[in-house]
């Protein structure tokens, strides 16, 4: 479970940064 947890974190983070860096390259 713990892994399961660690695993949509790591995902979701993942999925943030790339909105930020998108957003970044617009501006």
């Amino acid at each position: 479970m713990k892994l399961l947890a660690m695993t949509v974190l790591l995902l979701t983070i993942y999925r943030l940064e790339g909105i930020t860096l998108k957003s970044q390259r617009r501006s």
